[in-house]
């Protein structure tokens, strides 16, 4: 929980979908960049999984930033060069901050 606005230390970049033709005709879903924010961030968990038999290490990460009404479970967040997923959104402090959980996998 965030007790004061100067726990946001981390600079983080919010990135929301659009989808847009390409020459076949396909659907092709790019992210543009939505803002950059400031943001606490919290390790949660990093664990290795077997998937599409390969072994996978997903990271979950907490992201706290201030309220926004367009933030969304299809926004990724870019920090330090690295992509991470939504997997869920919770407001707290009465909708003064939002609480992103996401994870990475590598």
């Amino acid at each position: 929980m965030v007790k004061q606005v100067g726990e946001l230390d981390r600079r983080i970049t919010l990135k929301n979908p659009s989808v847009s033709t390409d020459a076949f005709g396909e659907a092709v879903r790019t992210y543009s960049t939505l803002s950059n924010v400031w943001a606490k961030v919290e390790y949660l968990t990093s664990d290795e999984k077997e998937e599409n038999e390969r072994l996978t290490n997903i990271t979950k990460v907490k992201f706290t930033i201030r309220y926004r009404s367009d933030v969304d479970a299809k926004t990724k967040i870019e920090w330090h060069s690295e992509t991470y997923e939504v997997d869920g959104i919770l407001p707290e402090g009465r909708e003064k901050f939002l609480v992103l959980i996401t994870r990475k996998r590598e």
